[in-house]
């Protein structure tokens, strides 16, 4: 699969609604998908790179991981949002509703994630963990 950082971002950009960049800079969209990316590497053991992202020339990614990226690349935008806004006054109770939205984006996207680590642990070929002697044979 062909996606490149510059690709990634404009679906970011697309998933929140932000396709002209007024509200999130490209600085901030890129350390977003870093860091979806760290939390997939994080379960899989092929090394994970996108082409343009941290002086990558290729992309290697698992089929499907593309769309993971972008998800949990703007539930971190969207934090990142909300962080640099909490000393803002509202009148009304859209931080709340924005909280309670981000943590439900965040929860789906967490469960995506476990379902690629409980996938490399099914198709291992070896125990992710160590063995304990069987206390009946000491």
């Amino acid at each position: 699969m062909g996606q490149s950082l510059e690709e990634i971002r404009e679906r970011v950009k697309l998933f929140l609604m932000d396709v002209g960049g007024l509200i999130w800079d490209n600085t901030t969209l890129d350390e977003s998908i870093r860091q979806a990316i760290r939390d997939l590497q994080v379960v899989t053991p092929i090394t994970l790179m996108l082409d343009g992202l941290d002086g990558a020339i290729v992309t290697v990614l698992e089929m499907g991981m593309d769309g993971l990226i972008v998800r949990g690349a703007a539930v971190y935008a969207l934090e990142m949002r909300m962080i640099d806004r909490a000393d803002t006054f509202e009148l009304n109770q859209t931080g709340l509703d924005m909280v309670n939205l981000v943590e439900k984006i965040k929860s789906q996207y967490l469960i995506e994630v476990q379902k690629i680590r409980t996938r490399q642990f099914q198709m291992s070929a070896s125990v992710p963990y160590f063995t304990l002697p069987d206390p009946d044979e000491v």
